[in-house]
């Protein structure tokens, strides 16, 4: 079924700061008075219009005998108000600009608090001999090489040369769990390291680092305007030109045959035709919506990428990583003729101590919670460890059962490993004081047919039970003991929590899902049948994506997808929306037009809701924008020229005076643009709906609902201002 929440922002951590955030500062308040210049109104066309409108007001505001006959000495106090109103329009849409690029900011300023200066060691070569020189962060030039050890913060983005160890990404990825670093490996400038020692050479130079290159990406007040704009710019400021003329000609009317109608009253009815509302809102919902995508811990090069994610209508998703967690996960232990499920569990559990691969941690951590726990677990102490080899496919231990013998205490199992050795130690004692016989146990697992060679007889259904696990796309591991073989580990590439719903809603909106994935076809047909998608490509290498997006573009589809590696770089440079992992190579980084920096490959979808979501923000506030404009215009119209057509009198459904519908549709026309506000920078809530619904849908709330909403808001504003004036 599809999800029934709607899309909304991630959850930001409550702070202090996001407190202040969100009260309109001082700074902010300052920003948009100093906005209110024309120069920075050039931009935006609309508003350019109506400061201009305000200063020809003012004027007859100061000087009502200048504009002669189209203004009246007595009409003084009217020509003050309106002008007022007039720049009051003109400072919200100033304002919303400042909101917008100050949430920018602070998103900026959250990662320039991770560019800060450091002392860090520098390794120097004098006299053919190196020595570490400590120096500051900012005078490291790209190939330096650099020393690290515990707790030290890396200055900037560096490449391991030699050492293992755990670095702490997370104030950079949001990852609370560090993350493990080899020759090799990147790391990025800003993180810790919390274990061991690490040389690494520098890749770049204090401008260029990753970290520098966001925050320009995110505080990008003067970034390009995207294509969708451009052309709502230009339906502007086409409206605008339309009703200049139109306003200019009833101006030209008025003097010509002498109808005594008044400029203020004129201007007043340009500036309520003109799209004020999504000309002042327009730049504030790009900006929002790419501040929007960097709560959820993603970087857009550009506000087109997140734009053109909402046109999206395929989606190329990988199977390992996206769809699954792509470490399988051990479900079950299945014993062999002879031997219990408690056999199976306890020797699996110890030929996976020493295993170190997901899979290994998973056939432990299952054992444990089953309650699996061999008696001999002493016996791991001096065990012999068969490490796992692509020419054996198996991997194990050899056990010998001797006193005084405890748990070894490293390795990356050390979770497991520690709650088991907690939970037994009084048993792991016990055995020490009273076992002293030696005794040998050679423990194997592995791939099936590589287990069936080494011990002497198999199970006469052994053969089906694998091909039946295999054909449900789930993966056997043959377990045997001393030569006997005892059952059968079943493994599952696990599904992410949520990611059925989330495909089904992609689907709802129209847009193909499609899996590409390495494994065989019958793997992939069943992950593919479990989770909901139609389309699947098996056996694919990374290669193969670019061929893959060409031909979805070839038959005019707008393609989004994901990669991490070197060979996906050139599909992420021709895919309309590229999204690279933070994990992953620069060479993909660099082709892609986003980077997740928590390196969640399902953010894709994350990221084509996003688009969809600002794109229908766009379209609601501007579907709005007009239809307030059609419902101010015959709210007005027939109050200002009822004087010299009087049968418009009729259509004056409001009962409105000539000097409360302007200024009642003047201050309507300008209290719309804060009150959106709001809409603009979260943009609008959504369930997943195909187009046609969500069009609909939108026309009804913001269509309809910008026709009705100006008639009830002006004639309640008229009904304020006669009160007052009484």
């Amino acid at each position: 079924m599809p999800s029934e929440r709607p899309i909304e922002d991630a959850p930001v951590k409550e702070t202090a700061s996001n407190r202040r955030g969100s009260f309109i500062s001082g700074k902010i308040l300052l920003d948009s008075i100093v906005r209110l210049n024309p120069r920075s109104l050039v931009a935006n066309p609309v508003m350019l219009v109506v400061e201009i409108t305000f200063f020809i007001v003012a004027a007859m505001a100061i000087y009502p005998p200048g504009f002669y006959p189209v203004a009246s000495l007595s009409e003084k106090t009217f020509y003050i108000e309106v002008s007022m109103i007039l720049l009051i329009t003109v400072w919200f849409s100033t304002l919303s600009d400042a909101l917008a690029e100050q949430q920018a900011k602070n998103t900026a300023s959250s990662l320039r608090k991770l560019e800060r200066e450091v002392q860090c060691k520098k390794i120097v070569t004098e006299e053919w001999s190196r020595k570490v020189v400590p120096v500051s962060s900012t005078s490291l030039r790209k190939d330096d090489l650099i020393s690290l050890e515990k707790n030290d913060v890396v200055p900037t983005d560096a490449e391991v040369l030699e050492g293992i160890a755990m670095v702490d990404e997370s104030l950079l990825t949001g990852e609370s769990t560090p993350v493990r670093k080899a020759p090799g490996d990147t790391l990025i400038g800003g993180s810790r390291v919390i274990s061991n020692t690490l040389t690494a050479k520098v890749t770049v130079n204090p401008e260029e680092s990753y970290i520098n290159k966001m925050i320009k990406m995110v505080e990008s007040s003067k970034r390009p305007k995207t294509p969708n704009e451009q052309a709502v710019t230009m339906v502007l400021f086409g409206l605008t030109a339309i009703f200049t003329i139109i306003i200019l000609a009833l101006f030209g009317l008025s003097i010509t045959l002498n109808l005594g109608g008044d400029l203020s009253v004129l201007i007043a009815l340009y500036v309520c035709l003109l799209p004020t509302t999504i000309g002042a809102l327009l730049p504030a919902i790009g900006l929002s919506g790419i501040s929007r995508l960097y709560q959820r811990k993603i970087v857009a090069k550009s506000g087109r990428a997140i734009e053109t994610a909402g046109d999206a209508n395929v989606i190329l998703l990988d199977k390992t990583g996206t769809i699954t967690f792509g470490n399988r996960q051990a479900i079950q232990f299945i014993p062999c003729e002879g031997y219990t499920e408690r056999a199976v569990g306890e020797a699996a559990f110890l030929s996976s101590w020493y295993d170190d691969t997901p899979e290994g941690r998973s056939i432990l951590r299952f054992a444990y919670e089953k309650g699996f726990i061999p008696k001999n677990l002493n016996a791991l102490g001096p065990a012999e460890v068969y490490e796992f080899s692509a020419s054996t496919r198996s991997s194990g231990v050899k056990l010998t059962r001797s006193a005084e013998i405890t748990l070894q205490k490293a390795g990356r199992a050390i979770f497991q490993r520690g709650r088991v050795r907690r939970k037994y130690l009084a048993a792991i004692e016990e055995m020490n004081r009273y076992e002293s016989k030696a005794e040998e146990i050679e423990l194997i697992k592995g791939a099936p047919d590589s287990i069936k060679r080494i011990v002497r007889s198999c199970p006469a259904n052994f053969d089906d039970i694998v091909d039946n696990i295999s054909k449900a796309g789930e993966t056997p591991i043959a377990i045997s003991r001393n030569g006997e073989m005892v059952g059968i580990i079943r493994l599952k590439d696990v599904l992410k929590p949520g990611i059925k719903e989330k495909i089904q809603s992609v689907k709802t909106m129209g847009i193909r899902p499609v899996m590409i994935t390495g494994d065989q076809p019958l793997t992939a047909r069943t992950i593919a049948n479990e989770v909901g998608i139609d389309e699947f490509v098996p056996q694919a290498k990374p290669e193969n994506k670019y061929s893959i997006v060409k031909k979805e573009q070839s038959q005019t589809r707008i393609v989004a997808m994901i990669g991490d590696g070197t060979n996906d770089a050139p599909a992420l440079s021709i895919a309309d929306v590229g999204l690279a992992m933070n994990s992953g190579t620069e060479a993909a980084k660099e082709a892609a037009n986003m980077v997740d920096l928590e390196s969640n490959p399902a953010k894709i979808i994350d990221v084509v809701m996003l688009g969809k979501q600002l794109l229908m923000t766009r379209g609601a506030v501007t579907a709005f924008s007009i239809a307030n404009d059609v419902a101010k215009y015959f709210a007005i119209v027939p109050v200002l020229f009822a004087m010299s057509v009087p049968q418009l009198q009729t259509l004056n459904v409001l009962g409105l005076g000539l000097h409360s519908a302007v200024l009642s549709a003047l201050i309507f026309n300008a209290i719309i643009i804060p009150l959106l506000i709001p809409l603009a920078m979260r943009g609008i809530s959504f369930k997943p709906s195909d187009t046609m619904t969500l069009f609909l849908k939108n026309m009804t709330i913001y269509g309809v609902g910008g026709v009705i909403l100006p008639f009830v808001g002006i004639k309640l504003i008229d009904i304020l201002l006669s009160l007052l004036h009484v």
